[in-house]
């Protein structure tokens, strides 16, 4: 089904029903440059119902100084309104496990562990469904995700790395299910000698305690409690991961990090956005 009416020019919206998830995904399509530009690299990101105006509007401004090249932006959704409005339906695709602890705080999200499940269906349903309908190259595959969507990139690296020729992993969750990331990550380097991909991490300073604690000061009593919940310090949890990940000496692997000073959680998705495509196709940064 295809939706002619859209608040960006040049973007469309589909709907597309997973067997793998068996439910429908609201995919956002969006040509970044010339009309007759073919052999499309294509630009993958989760969250759509938040991030894809966004991206569209940062890769056609970055474009009017070629730091950027022709490229497809494909925003995987759902059928609801904003962000906010898809947070168990996220929870339970983005998560490659489920938390008892996240369960016992939200218990009404019942549906966790869903990474393999929505990773089948971006490899075998989205992507096929993409190479049909649009001048793209298969091969030339870039993946954004912020928060959870950043844990599902990780997800996916570790687990099917060749999804993707690149990664932009944005305040990634490695808190979820006790760390979860960093047995995934020591089971993938038990049997493999290499991971073929360029990755960049991205972070807000004010990810941390602190910095967490401040952001919710304006939320009510209760969702501030929640925030207690998980002390967790995201900042120093992404250098752990990154450096035991660039510590593997992969020859295939190329791994960038970069840490936003006065961003929160809340705020930090775009810059590293913009500096992650920058830097993974070679534009000034």
């Amino acid at each position: 089904m295809h939706d002619d009416v859209s608040p960006l020019a040049g973007t469309e919206v589909h709907y597309l029903q997973s067997a793998h998830v068996g439910d429908e995904f609201k995919v956002f399509v969006g040509r970044c440059g010339p009309a007759d530009a073919t052999a499309l690299p294509v630009l993958y990101l989760t969250d759509a119902n938040g991030h894809f105006g966004a991206a569209v509007d940062a890769i056609r401004t970055m474009q009017l100084s070629q730091f950027l090249p022709p490229m497809l932006v494909v925003g995987i959704g759902y059928r609801r309104g904003g962000l906010a409005d898809t947070e168990d339906l996220r929870t339970r695709d983005y998560t490659p496990s489920r938390d008892e602890v996240f369960v016992r705080v939200y218990s009404e999200r019942a549906g966790l562990g869903g990474a393999p499940q929505f990773l089948r269906f971006i490899g075998d349903e989205l992507m096929p469904w993409v190479a049909d309908r649009y001048p793209v190259d298969p091969g030339d595959a870039t993946y954004f995700g912020h928060s959870l969507g950043g844990l599902f990139g990780t997800y996916a690296l570790l687990s099917a790395p060749e999804t993707f020729a690149r990664y932009i992993i944005a305040s990634p969750s490695y808190w979820w299910d006790k760390g979860v990331t960093f047995r995934l990550e020591a089971e993938y380097a038990a049997s493999h000698r290499d991971l073929p991909a360029n990755v960049f991490f991205g972070i807000g300073d004010a990810e941390d305690v602190d910095g967490r604690n401040r952001e919710c000061v304006n939320l009510s009593e209760q969702e501030r409690a929640i925030t207690a919940e998980f002390p967790i310090d995201m900042v120093a949890t992404m250098h752990k991961f990154v450096d035991r990940l660039g510590g593997r000496g992969y020859p295939g692997l190329i791994v960038s990090e970069q840490v936003f000073a006065d961003e929160f959680h809340i705020t930090v998705a775009p810059l590293i956005l913009s500096h992650g495509l920058r830097r993974l196709f070679n534009a000034p940064h």
